[in-house]
């Protein structure tokens, strides 16, 4: 187990150290939950898949689940996965990688990699937090690259996937949870991928702590600690 601090907002919000199982996350597309939040992104992936295009684009704020996205959309292909630092210093050249953590430190080392990626015909998915322009830290030539590239943009779940994700976390940890919960709890949490993985995490925590079922009164109370407007 790992401790791992977890902030929710939502008008105050208090700082909480939760225990997370040491469980790597699932990156498969059958727990890819489409939306109307990430429809969009998803389509404009597709095409790029289809396309001719050397690279594409996923960014968005930070737990809009880029990664997940990737690797979902990727499915069923061959392909390299590796950070945004390290891509420059591969020793492999695979048909298809995925360089996650977007912007690199070393701009001119990334251009370089990039533009000898392409060159040979290797086709690139770029994800990171924030605008692409932002990626190139002042690099001219990267920059132009980058805004070039078809972009699929994730954004912030909307209520309906905030539910999925709640419903989705309980099942995986084998919890029975009654609709009412997740009714209760999705228009309550800040909607990010963060705000409802902590929360379920915590209230498992703590239902097993006091030996006590995830009711709607249980979330009312836990939710109510959290924040002050719950």
């Amino acid at each position: 187990m790992t401790t791992q601090s977890l902030t929710l907002r939502a008008g105050a919000a208090r700082q909480l150290s939760l225990a997370l199982p040491d469980t790597p996350p699932r990156y498969d597309r059958a727990s890819f939950l489409r939306s109307d939040a990430n429809d969009a992104a998803w389509r404009a992936g597709a095409a790029w898949l289809a396309s001719d295009e050397p690279a594409l684009i996923v960014c968005g704020p930070p737990g809009a689940g880029k990664s997940h996205f990737v690797h979902a959309l990727l499915e069923g292909r061959d392909f390299a996965a590796v950070g945004a630092d390290g891509f420059s210093n591969m020793s492999e050249e695979p048909a298809l990688t995925f360089v996650d953590g977007m912007p690199a430190v070393d701009p001119r080392g990334f251009l370089s990699a990039f533009e000898s990626a392409v060159l040979s015909g290797r086709r690139l998915v770029l994800a990171g937090v924030g605008h692409p322009s932002e990626w190139a830290l002042g690099l001219k030539d990267l920059r132009t690259r980058l805004e070039a590239a078809p972009r699929a943009v994730l954004v912030d779940p909307d209520e309906v996937l905030i539910r999925a994700v709640i419903a989705k976390g309980f099942r995986d940890r084998q919890l029975s949870v009654s609709p009412a919960v997740v009714e209760y709890a999705a228009p309550r949490l800040p909607r990010t991928f963060a705000a409802a993985h902590g929360f379920v995490a915590l209230a498992d925590q703590l239902a097993l702590e006091e030996k006590r079922k995830i009711s709607t009164p249980f979330v009312q109370k836990l939710l109510a600690s959290l924040f002050e407007d719950a």
